[in-house]
């Protein structure tokens, strides 16, 4: 479809544009979101909870009680099945290499014994799964994060994982796998269907979430300060450095004893 080929173009550009010219900081030495588009990003963020409220929750609460939870697992676990090449390229391009092997492994058997990805069948023999991104693959290349950013329909993200989500977009395997069987796009585009389903069950996993989300004062700043920490365990495989104390923050801190104890000397 020529819908398909121009909204990937039009994210691509989005993107870009977003993060062309704005500082970094290194993985390792952000303590938390860089934030200076934050009018701007509160704005989309408003705009994405109201398009959640007014489309994507009914949507999805028709379908968590029509739908049972076994159905609803098994789709789910295709999603995270069909993902499974990505993660593996990202984890050959991080130089992982361990991980890579896993990443085969479990794609193999569940694709196979698991049915398509049906059935978790890795998790039962300990193979474990793991996310990788191009988002990660840069930041292990030493890019930094960039200013955080909230897009339209996409929710929270920042300058490097949005140049990770176009690579996403022309590069997962599974993508253009389905886009040359679907070649004449005679009836609908095989690899929009798949990202509005796996978008959509991505809704309905987070759907309890999302409502403790929004319920909170200041929703925009819960998720920014979630996205962060998410994003930076995912960088470090789950064991993320701790941020070294700053010097400023030690001297104001001894500061702040002397003074204590001049007072306590005063009384």
């Amino acid at each position: 479809m020529i819908f398909s080929h121009t909204g990937k173009c039009v994210l691509a550009a989005a993107a870009l544009l977003m993060t062309a010219g704005c500082a970094s900081t290194h993985p390792g030495t952000a303590t938390a979101a860089h934030d200076p588009l934050e009018p701007m990003n509160r704005a989309i963020f408003e705009f994405n909870r109201v398009t959640d409220r007014v489309i994507l929750k009914p949507a999805s609460s028709v379908y968590i009680a029509v739908v049972p939870e076994v159905p609803r697992q098994g789709v789910s676990n295709v999603m995270r099945n069909l993902r499974e090449p990505w993660v593996f390229l990202n984890d050959l391009l991080q130089f992982k290499f361990d991980r890579a092997g896993a990443t085969l492994g479990r794609f193999l058997l569940n694709s196979t014994v698991g049915i398509a990805g049906l059935f978790k069948v890795s998790d039962d023999v300990g193979i474990p799964y793991h996310h990788e991104d191009f988002g990660q693959t840069l930041a292990t290349w030493g890019i930094g994060d960039g200013p955080y950013l909230v897009l339209p329909f996409l929710g929270p993200s920042n300058g490097r994982d949005a140049i990770g989500f176009v690579a996403n977009v022309y590069g997962d395997p599974v993508t253009l796998t389905l886009d040359e069987i679907d070649d004449s796009k005679k009836f609908f585009d095989l690899s929009l269907t798949r990202t509005a389903i796996e978008a959509f069950d991505a809704r309905v996993r987070l759907h309890k979430t999302l409502d403790e989300l929004y319920k909170e004062d200041d929703p925009y700043v819960i998720a920014r300060s979630v996205y962060w920490q998410t994003r930076r365990n995912a960088i470090y495989d789950g064991n993320p450095p701790q941020p070294e104390e700053d010097l400023f923050d030690m001297l104001e801190e001894q500061q702040a004893e002397i003074d204590a104890e001049d007072a306590e000397q005063n009384n």
